[in-house]
This record gives C-alpha cells, sequence and structure tokens, in this order.
C-alpha cells in the first residue's frame, strides 16, 4: 500500500473518534456555562474531565428541572440512558423545563453531539448526598461499622444500628434509621419509619426512593406523565401519548417512569390519579400524519397525478399532442381535487377525450406528463390508444408505519356530478388501510359519497381483520396487491387515498360521442379541510 493511501486512511479514522479521555477531540466541545437548574446552584466545573459539581439550594429532591442551556456550534444536548462515559447510550434530547428523575443516585451523564451526530464529550453531573437522607444498608452491607454510640448486639451476621436504642439481635441484623428498638427476625426489615421496624424472612426496603414520582405514597401521579415533544391526552382509563411522525413507537420514554415501553399496542400501566388513588390505565402511543392540516402540499409524503395531467404535450402538426390541467390544488388551508378530462390529437385525426380523477395518496407516482396519463406506458411508437388507460400502473402506494389507530377523522365537502357508466358509477372515495410487510391488509376503513356533500365532519372506525365494507375487492386503486389479514399483524406502512372519482384511475374514454364511458363525472370535486388518526 503506498504512503499516500496509508495517510489518508488514517485521516479518515482519526476523523471519527471522540472527544473523551480515550480519543481525540474533532472539536472544541461546549463548556456548558449557561447550564442551570432549578433550586440548584453550580458549585464547581472541570472542562478537562468533564465534570460539573452542583449542590441544591434547599432540601434534596427527587426529581431536578433543567433550567436553562446552551448548545454551542451546533452541538446537541441528551440525556444519556446508562453509566457508561465513554459510549453511552442516548436518551431524551435535552430541552428547557426537562425534569430529570434523581432518586437513589447522585450523578446522570450528559452526552454533547456535533452536528453530524457524533459524540463530542460526556459530561458527568454530580452533587454531594446526606448521609441522613441516604437508605440504611440492607443485608448485602450489614459487615459495616455503625456511627452509633450505642452497642450493638452480635448474631451469627451482624449489622451494626445508627439508632440511638439498643439493636436486637438475630441471625441476620438489618441496620434502622428508626429511633425506636429494631426488632428481630432471621432477617431484619430496614425501616425508615419512626416506629418499630417490623420482621420478615426477606429484607424489604421502602420504595418511596425507588418509584420516579413525586407522591407520598410512591406511586407515579397520572398528572406528572409527560413525553419529549409530543403530548399525552387523558381520556378516562386511556392515556394517549402522541409524539411527531417517524418516532420510534417501540422505545417510547415516558417520564417520570425509568425505562422505556413499547407502546404500538395498548399497555396496562398504574397511575394516582387526582383523587389519590391506584388505578390501572391503557396506555398507547400515535402519530398523525405530515401536511393533513392541508395548509399546503406535502411531496415527501403525499402523491399526486395532478403535475402530470398539467404538463401538455404538443406534438405539432405530424406529431401526437395531448393536453389537461392540473387537477389539485391548495387555499384556505384545504385541498381540492377535481376529476377533469384529457384530451389527445394527431396529425388530421380528430380528437379523442377520456375522463381521469383527482387523486392524493400515500406513496409516489412515476408518470410525467398528460400523455401518459391519456395512454399509461406510452412509449411513442405508435398513436395513442382509445383503450381505458390505468395510470395506478404508475402508483406506488405506502408510508412506512407503525401505529394502531382505531379511527379516522375527515373534515371535508364534496360536489357530485353524476356521469352516464352505471358499471363505475361517480362517488367519491378515501380510505385507509394498514398493511403488514407481507402486504396482508390489518385494517381497513373507507368513506365514500354519491350525492353532494356542502360541508360535514365524520368518523369512520377502522376494521381490524376483517373487511365489511368490500374495500379490496371494489377495484379501488391501491389495493389489488392486498390480502386480508387478521388483524394481530404488526403494522409496516398505512395506505391513505383521496379521489374526486373512485373508479377514474382507470382514464377511460375515447372518440367524440364516448363519454358513456367515463368511469366518474366531469368537474366532480372533493374538497379536504382536515383528517386525523384516532387511538
Amino acid at each position: 500500500m503506498s504512503k499516500l493511501k496509508i495517510i489518508v486512511l488514517l485521516s479518515l479514522l482519526l476523523g471519527f473518534l471522540a472527544c473523551s479521555e480515550q480519543t481525540s477531540a474533532p472539536a472544541e466541545p461546549p463548556s456548558l456555562a449557561d447550564l442551570s437548574f432549578k433550586g440548584w446552584e453550580i458549585d464547581s466545573r472541570d472542562e478537562d474531565k468533564h465534570i460539573l459539581n452542583i449542590s441544591p439550594k434547599g432540601d434534596l429532591q427527587d426529581t431536578l428541572v433543567l433550567d436553562a442551556f446552551t448548545a454551542l456550534g451546533g452541538a446537541k444536548l441528551y440525556l444519556a440512558a446508562d453509566a457508561d462515559l465513554i459510549d453511552p447510550q442516548l436518551g431524551d434530547e435535552l430541552e428547557t423545563g426537562m425534569k430529570i428523575a434523581i432518586a437513589d443516585t447522585n450523578s446522570f451523564s450528559i452526552v454533547v453531539l456535533d452536528e453530524t451526530d457524533r459524540i463530542l464529550c460526556v459530561w458527568l453531573v454530580k452533587w454531594e448526598t446526606d448521609s441522613s437522607n441516604e437508605k440504611s444498608s440492607s443485608s448485602e452491607k450489614q459487615d459495616e461499622e455503625s456511627s452509633s454510640s450505642e452497642e450493638s448486639s452480635s448474631s451469627e451476621e451482624i449489622a451494626e444500628s445508627s439508632s440511638s436504642e439498643e439493636s436486637s439481635s438475630s441471625e441476620e441484623i438489618a441496620e434502622s434509621s428508626s429511633s425506636e428498638e429494631s426488632s428481630s427476625s432471621e432477617e431484619i426489615a430496614e425501616s425508615s419509619s419512626s416506629e418499630e421496624s417490623s420482621s420478615s424472612e426477606e429484607i424489604v426496603e421502602s420504595s418511596s426512593s425507588e418509584t420516579p414520582a413525586s407522591s407520598e405514597s410512591g406511586n407515579v401521579l397520572l398528572s406528572d406523565l409527560s413525553v419529549a415533544n409530543g403530548t399525552v391526552n387523558i381520556e378516562g382509563n386511556k392515556v394517549y401519548v402522541e409524539v411527531p411522525y417517524g418516532t420510534d413507537l417501540s422505545a417510547i420514554k415516558l417520564n417520570p417512569l425509568d425505562s422505556s415501553n413499547d407502546l404500538r399496542n395498548p399497555v396496562e400501566m398504574e397511575f394516582e390519579n387526582k383523587d389519590g388513588e391506584l388505578a390501572t390505565y391503557s396506555v398507547i402511543a400515535g402519530v398523525q400524519l405530515p401536511g393533513t392540516t392541508f395548509d399546503a402540499r406535502d411531496n415527501s409524503f403525499w402523491a399526486t397525478t395532478s403535475d402530470a395531467m398539467a404538463a401538455e404535450v404538443d406534438g405539432g402538426f405530424f406529431g401526437i399532442s395531448a393536453k389537461s390541467s392540473a387537477n389539485l390544488s391548495f387555499g384556505n388551508s384545504k385541498a381540492t381535487l377535481t376529476s377533469k378530462v384529457v384530451e389527445a390529437s394527431w396529425t388530421i385525426i380528430p380528437g379523442s377525450w377520456k375522463l381521469a380523477g383527482g387523486f392524493y395518496f400515500t406513496g409516489s407516482y412515476s408518470a410525467s406528463d398528460v400523455l401518459e396519463i391519456y395512454d399509461q406506458g406510452y412509449d411513442a411508437s405508435g398513436t395513442p390508444s382509445t383503450d381505458a388507460s390505468d395510470i395506478s400502473a404508475d402508483m406506488t402506494f405506502g408510508k412506512n408505519f407503525t401505529a394502531r389507530p382505531i379511527a379516522f377523522e375527515l373534515t371535508y365537502s364534496y360536489t357530485h356530478v353524476a356521469n352516464e357508466n352505471t358499471t363505475y358509477p361517480q362517488k367519491s372515495l378515501v380510505y385507509v388501510i394498514l398493511v403488514s410487510k407481507d402486504k396482508k391488509a390489518i385494517a381497513l376503513g373507507m368513506l365514500s359519497d354519491n350525492s353532494t356533500v356542502s360541508s360535514a365532519t365524520k368518523t369512520v372506525e377502522l376494521s381490524y381483520g376483517s373487511d365489511p365494507q368490500g374495500i379490496l375487492t371494489a377495484g379501488y386503486a391501491g389495493t389489488s396487491d392486498l390480502t386480508l389479514g387478521n388483524g394481530s399483524e404488526e403494522v409496516a406502512s398505512i395506505r391513505v387515498m383521496f379521489a374526486s372519482s373512485a373508479y377514474a384511475h382507470v382514464v377511460a374514454g375515447g372518440a367524440a360521442g364516448n363519454s358513456d364511458k367515463y368511469r366518474g363525472g366531469e368537474n366532480a370535486s372533493l374538497v379536504l379541510d382536515n383528517f386525523k388518526l384516532i387511538y
């Protein structure tokens, strides 16, 4: 290997190393100079070892609240999810007002990432704890010396008591912080109470410092629940956690709980309500789809045939020409889909007309001009066909999705224009289908109107493991490759279709006088106002 190649490889390797003590620093990490916590003071800061010493202004609490911070140079700050100071797992991203559980610990770590998500360094934030607030030792620490001025009793295993009273003896003696004399048993349970300690065969520690809650009972308060970058809504015995699209629902960190949970399906959890009662709640997470307030078109998530409809083809005197116009528009926080005619002509032969619906769907569309809508897959090798053109062949359906909504809600209006084709009558179409990796339709729901609707908000329930509306057998675009599942499959994608004419993905018509073949009504329109998934 040449020297030049070796130098290049070494340079690339060094570029990936972080700024911990075991690695070199690719960039100067932020000093965390503006980091502050409500009710806490910054005692000292070690810039070389990345250690921040803090202390409470009052009594030590079970949580501390992030008051302010500054991420310099494009850096991003995260809580560490473990105690590894070299290559930690990332927890929640820091945000002002965040509550950090600190029960049973005297430190936590902050991970600093650069703009390319490399670890710059890990700061250790720590504080001194008052020994009087610490729990008594468990049976694993029963050989430690006691600071008590009273003489201790002996047994086969002796734990010295911090009580001012004489401790009882047993085969294993647990320390007590009580001022009363401890009772004895084969194994002594510790107590933080001022009452006499109770005995048991196994040592039981108080749960008040182990449960991440501010309740005196040690239960997690329902009112304390929160999630980073999302909302928590409580209705009856249901807790709905809404997070941005793209969030991993299988690892949701619901504060102040210590661990993450898979909330793609409902999980039963116990919380203390406002009446101080411990109750069971069904907890589930979900997302809303991008662009469903229809303020503007979202090309990254939604596809449409409208651009191709507007792309006129002019073949000149001896060529093939085709024209129509865009059939999707946005305005006043609404999207309007309209069924429009496509006209084609060539040389001196009279024109031909077909009708195409307006479509807005999750996925992508590959055709580029109106001639490809008039005659799907036209390769310029001959005269365009007057036969029906199925433009769904150029559509790819679905976007990544893992949630399990129970229904969808749509605010809309619809203008009905009847057509002459009794086999494929004019009607609007809105459907939602949850799909597995192997193309099983897990859940389905549809809204369709065959008469004008001035304005309405309707809720449509999704059917898991069944297709009572016959969506898969009706011949709609985006359904022919699916088979019905049993409803228990894991959701991998979502298909949503908005169409002004349910059957007009098959662009049909022909020479003059063939409008009876139109699979929709000319100028029929569907206006979308607001769409949301319900969990």
